[in-house]
């Protein structure tokens, strides 16, 4: 079984890697396609996994736009020479179309029902859709749910056990309190229109925090001079060590704030968006705990750092979740030999002749839909900013 697995995000290297050990293990030939944003590559390179960077990461509606049709370019050109057995992603916005070009099975794991643009390029498109628990859409036969949330791939007990040697070795003391602080950048596809607080505001929060014990600063961007101080020392790769030994987690970031909670930290998840898994998190087993921001998360931190057995009943909830789940990565890896088992011979990821024409057309095609996209996307880019649509903006470029 030959198997692609495109990695866009920092997740998605833990998400997938035990997933591409596992092949590897086997014998199967595995590529590996990444993407510049934040420390993806880095953590492709500390883990030794082979890695070909597609794209950076756009900036903006439109920025992002111009990557995907740049991305789906490039891995339709080295999938056409790997000729893959399967395509695995997470979300899938780049493989799922190129996919569906070549004729290759696409697998995708679905965690975000609110990234409603990528979700409507790629799952239309996807053979094989894998969701956790929580998961709130229905897709009818091509899905495979789990039980269990997607971290748990790489952060059960089965995968994952903390050690408190990187910490120490970044000055940091496993055996003292804590707070780990998560801030993003909300350039996301699915963060349009969004922001996080003032610089004010969040020195203030983090000055509330700093009674209970340490904060440390994880960001997705360069941090501005006044929390200068409070920046996180230890190494990206070793950050679920960090996660593991925290107080508590506060922060921006879904994807972590799961991360603590399966990792049995108690977890407050500040933002608007809302994921299926962080509520199932917070209602079925009080692991996670939401907030509009990190201003409105302090009474609740103060609250939770008050209990004096917050440990001792975040574990027990912990395991709750455990008891309650399945093996995320082997279910990963069957749904793959699953979807690998349904590959049709003679289709266009094969390099036959008589396909340069129908691919061809596809690749216009695929250029008409990236250039709906880009004017769609300003669009609603200037309309959540307040300004007003004028179609007169869009003619020049169409201009004789």
């Amino acid at each position: 079984m030959r198997a692609l697995v495109d990695i866009t995000h920092p997740a998605h290297v833990h998400l997938f890697k035990h997933v591409l050990w596992k092949l590897q293990a086997a014998g199967d030939p595995v590529l590996v396609t990444s993407r510049e944003k934040d420390v993806t590559t880095t953590l492709l390179d500390a883990l030794g996994i082979e890695h070909v960077c597609l794209s950076r990461a756009g900036g903006s509606l439109p920025g992002l736009a111009g990557e995907w049709v740049l991305r789906c370019g490039r891995l339709l050109r080295h999938a056409r020479r790997f000729r893959p057995d399967v395509m695995l992603a997470l979300n899938g916005v780049c493989t799922a179309p190129v996919g569906a070009l070549l004729g290759i099975p696409r697998v995708v794991l679905e965690e975000a029902e609110h990234a409603r643009g990528q979700r409507s390029i790629a799952l239309p498109l996807a053979t094989h859709i894998m969701t956790g628990t929580g998961y709130l859409c229905d897709h009818g036969a091509r899905q495979r749910r789990f039980r269990g949330i997607w971290v748990q791939a790489y952060l059960d007990p089965r995968y994952f056990t903390p050690a408190v040697a990187p910490l120490r070795e970044a000055g940091l003391d496993p055996d003292s309190p804590y707070v780990v602080v998560r801030l993003v950048a909300w350039k996301a596809a699915h963060d349009a229109g969004l922001r996080g607080i003032g610089i004010s505001a969040l020195v203030e929060a983090v000055e509330q925090l700093s009674s209970f014990g340490r904060v440390l600063i994880s960001s997705e961007g360069p941090l501005p001079e006044p929390l200068l101080g409070w920046r996180n020392p230890v190494p990206a790769e070793h950050m679920h060590d960090l996660l593991a030994f925290a107080t508590l987690y506060l922060g921006e970031g879904g994807t972590m704030a799961a991360e603590a909670g399966v990792l049995g930290t108690p977890a407050i998840f500040c933002s608007p968006l809302k994921c299926g898994y962080l509520t199932a998190m917070e209602q079925d087993y009080g692991l996670v705990r939401t907030a509009g921001s990190i201003s409105e998360a302090l009474p609740i931190a103060r609250e939770l750092l008050a209990r004096p057995a917050l440990g001792a009943e975040v574990q027990v909830r912990r395991k709750a979740l455990l008891d309650d789940s399945q093996d995320v990565v082997e279910f990963m890896y069957d749904t793959l030999v699953e979807a690998a088992s349904e590959r049709q011979p003679g289709r266009a990821g094969d390099d036959q002749a008589g396909r340069p024409i129908r691919c061809l057309w596809r690749l216009v095609c695929l250029a008409l839909t990236a250039v709906i996209l880009f004017f769609v996307g300003r669009a609603l880019y200037q309309a959540m900013r307040g300004v007003p649509w004028d179609p007169a903006r869009i003619r020049p470029h169409f201009a004789a």
